[in-house]
């Protein structure tokens, strides 16, 4: 299917030199200055470890229940879920992904009106 059935094996063996690759991201994603919405699931390739990693560096993590406003960027995992089925589970990404793209945040106690 693909428009050049020659190149197949090329691109094969540079996924396979990709794998091998270190991800080391640390600092291009410490630059970033827009928000994130990091996806993974909770059986993907990429390990929870390494996204939590990265989601810290875009300041993510804090407490959120302490009045102080939620950094932009978000972390979203999905359950029971590996890294190419992330694209099936439609209904939760689009409860996130849409307030993210909006740039609302959840309201938390602090916001609630009195």
């Amino acid at each position: 299917m693909s428009p050049n059935p020659e190149g197949f094996r090329a691109f094969v063996e540079k996924l396979i030199a990709l794998e091998h690759e270190p991800m080391a991201w640390e600092e291009d994603v410490r630059n970033l200055e827009a928000p994130v919405l990091l996806i993974a699931g909770d059986a993907d390739v990429v390990t929870l470890e390494h996204t939590v990693a990265m989601f810290r560096l875009l300041e993510g993590g804090a407490v959120g229940d302490m009045g102080q406003p939620l950094p932009a960027s978000r972390l979203a995992i999905l359950p029971a879920t590996s890294h190419t089925a992330v694209i099936g589970q439609v209904d939760l990404l689009m409860g996130f992904t849409e307030p993210f793209l909006r740039g609302e945040t959840p309201q938390g106690m602090f916001d609630q009106a009195e």
